[in-house]
């Protein structure tokens, strides 16, 4: 097979990025750094810890979650409110019944 002249070198020299290209790259590096840096922080902050005599709970719906974090008298209400109309229902009220049985407050 005849190759044109140059080929050679051609193929084996190094290609120069051209300025969009080169724009292009540290646009992503910059998007991976600032996600790594996103993750790292949300990973590693801080979170509440249940301490003796807190209820805390996570509640599931349709558009997100909450988390309910309550302690002493906060949480001896929340407890004997779940299950009663005035207060949480349904699902919400067997996960607050559930964390109140599990760190010692009576329920209803």
């Amino acid at each position: 097979m005849i190759l044109p002249p140059g080929h050679h070198q051609q193929v084996t020299s190094k290609r120069q990025f051209s300025r969009l290209e080169r724009w292009l790259v540290g646009g992503m590096i910059a998007v991976v750094a600032v996600v790594a840096v996103v993750t790292v922080i949300s990973l590693a902050g801080p979170s509440q810890t249940t301490a003796r005599g807190c209820v805390d709970v996570s509640i599931l719906g349709a558009t997100g979650a909450a988390a309910l974090h309550q302690c002493g008298g906060n949480a001896r209400a929340l407890c004997r409110s779940a299950g009663q109309a005035s207060g949480y229902t349904g699902e919400t009220a067997k996960q607050i019944r559930a964390a109140c049985r599990k760190d010692g407050f009576a329920i209803g």
